[in-house]
């Protein structure tokens, strides 16, 4: 098997390789994978790569390897779904569930800052905020539409929507020169006005999810504020939880 030449990481190229095999049933044969060996050679890359690929297959729950026995596949794996404890952009998390991940940019301006949002980002209720309507897609279907507010005060670049990078992670580096360092989200079901559901091709009055999430810096400052639409017929949240080891 050869692989184009791209920007994405070879190790995430087979990774979703290897999730289209599973779903497709053509690996995890008695819900065990092949060694990093048979993969290597299957696949035609190093055993690094594909020591990557697995890990990152296990860091999503897809995949759990016990010392000595093997590589076996977890019992949700059947249904791929999307982990948001990681601190990734939206358009990569849709890149690791083996979506073909495209963005529908949808307009980028200038408002003053609404009270909840002020609220949400400790601001004055005079600041401007720049507003960033894109939708995600998988596969050509709309996935995820998001709303991100930057206040004007934060921005040392003014991009354009040629300009933006794929995630709100690298846009707050490139024009706001932070990092951002972790996100509090909250997520609830809500039914929305109809310019969301255009945006994400559903019908009226779809209750759908919702998240709202602020970005924080390396001070604990909040710099961004997302608003996100999820469309669950394409995209599942899966929250890996795990107990403390004392």
């Amino acid at each position: 098997m050869k692989f184009s030449v791209s920007k994405e990481p070879l190790y995430a190229k087979v990774k979703k390789v290897i999730l289209e095999m599973i779903d497709a049933g053509e690996l995890g044969e008695g819900n065990q994978l092949p060694t990093e060996k048979v993969l290597s050679e299957k696949f035609n890359v190093s055993r690094a790569t594909i020591r990557s690929a697995l890990q990152s297959l296990e860091d999503d729950n897809i995949i759990r390897k016990q010392q000595g026995v093997g590589t076996f596949l977890t019992p949700q794996n059947q249904e791929v779904k999307m982990r948001i404890d990681k601190v990734k952009g939206f358009y990569h998390l849709i890149c690791d569930t083996g979506h073909e991940p495209s963005i529908r940019e949808e307009g980028i301006y200038k408002a003053p800052v609404d009270k909840k949002i002020s609220k949400q980002l400790n601001l004055p209720g005079t600041t401007e905020v720049l507003i960033i309507k894109r939708t995600l897609m998988g596969d050509g279907k709309p996935a995820i539409h998001i709303r991100e507010y930057i206040p004007l005060t934060r921005l040392t670049l003014s991009p354009t929507v040629e300009e933006l990078p794929n995630s709100i992670f690298e846009i707050s580096e490139a024009f706001c020169r932070q990092r951002i360092e972790y996100s509090i989200s909250e997520i609830f079901p809500v039914t929305v006005d109809a310019s969301i559901m255009e945006a994400l091709n559903l019908p009226k009055r779809t209750p759908i999810l919702k998240l709202e999430e602020i970005h924080f810096n390396r001070n604990n400052e909040p710099l961004i504020f997302s608003e996100v639409y999820v469309n669950d017929n394409i995209i599942r949240f899966n929250v890996f939880r795990t107990r403390d080891r004392f």
